[in-house]
């Protein structure tokens, strides 16, 4: 049996994606980096390991020739510059000539402000930021990789993920608020439309592109069951919550100042152009290829959504 390895299995998407495998009756070998923040309970089809992923000894022993490997292993923004290009050339290192396949999750970073909407798989890698530009860089590193034969890659670009486990500085917030009937900030402009994922269907996504040889060397736009402004998405939330939707903005002018006293938001603001203007990808080339794949419905997958926020907040009491 082809095994499974998940790195950054405690991220929301590495856990969605452990998941997903482990329903499925696969083997999986979920590595972390801390134990304590793994909360599944234990499977037979799972083996969990901690480790440095930038610890090229341990990584190379875990990637066993001819498995599939996903690498979703992340750290906050501003660790990026020196964290991200060391774990990617670790795991190059431990795939190569070992018959893997790499499924490296992507973002829209990369293209900077959209040229064109909805933005398809060839849209120019335009960044303006820092992160932005490394994205591109290690994506680079990553088909090159492909083309000298190290190591098979394919790589889902997906948008903002939001669902069972998304607790980060945007989602957790929003959530959360609107749950409770509070007041809910949006970033940028809550009145054009964005592409929003469920953090289930993109770990279904990269499983079956994962999955399919024909797929491998490829970039695949994989955006969700369509976009939503966020007046829409948190209206929704609260609809469901069974609260009154309370929609503010948050723009440059309070982000810069919340930016002053919080390192991850002063990395966000540089990014706040996504938000401002409409965030849509082109998912035809994915829908044509699997047409069979069925995103989950947004009132659905935020219902799912809700009922993990309320659980959370009743473990904690």
């Amino acid at each position: 049996m082809k095994q499974h390895i998940v790195l950054g299995a405690t991220g929301a998407l590495g856990m969605a994606i452990v998941q997903e495998l482990i329903s499925e009756g696969k083997q999986v070998k979920a590595v972390v980096r801390n134990k304590k923040k793994w909360t599944p309970s234990a499977n037979k089809h799972l083996e969990l390991l901690q480790m440095d992923i930038c610890d090229t000894k341990s990584i190379s022993a875990v990637i066993q020739p001819g498995a599939v490997v996903y690498h979703c292993a992340n750290v906050p923004y501003q660790h990026w510059q020196n964290v991200l290009p060391c774990m990617l050339d670790t795991v190059l290192k431990a795939c190569r000539g070992k018959g893997n396949v790499l499924v490296f999750p992507g973002n829209v970073y990369g293209y900077g402000p959209f040229q064109e909407v909805p933005a398809p798989e060839d849209h120019p890698k335009a960044a303006q930021t820092k992160k932005g530009r490394l994205r591109n860089a290690l994506e680079e590193k990553l088909l090159q990789a492909h083309v000298r034969g190290d190591v098979s890659v394919v790589i889902p670009r997906f948008p903002d993920f939001f669902g069972p486990g998304v607790n980060n500085r945007l989602m957790g917030p929003i959530f959360t608020a609107a749950i409770k009937g509070k007041r809910t900030f949006w970033p940028g402009n809550a009145d054009v439309d964005h592409d929003l994922i469920f953090i289930r269907d993109a770990a279904r996504a990269s499983i079956l592109l994962g999955s399919e040889q024909t797929t491998h060397g490829q970039e695949w736009h994989v955006p969700g069951a369509g976009p939503l402004t966020g007046r829409q998405f948190v209206t929704n939330i609260a609809n469901q919550a069974g609260t009154m939707a309370k929609v503010s903005v948050a723009g440059r002018t309070l982000l810069h100042l919340a930016a002053i006293f919080n390192a991850e938001i002063k990395e966000f603001v540089e990014l706040l152009y996504e938000f401002e203007q409409p965030l849509v990808l082109d998912g035809k080339k994915f829908t044509q290829a699997f047409p069979d794949f069925r995103f989950t419905p947004h009132t659905e997958a935020i219902r799912q959504t809700i009922d993990w926020f309320r659980k959370q907040s009743q473990s904690t009491l």
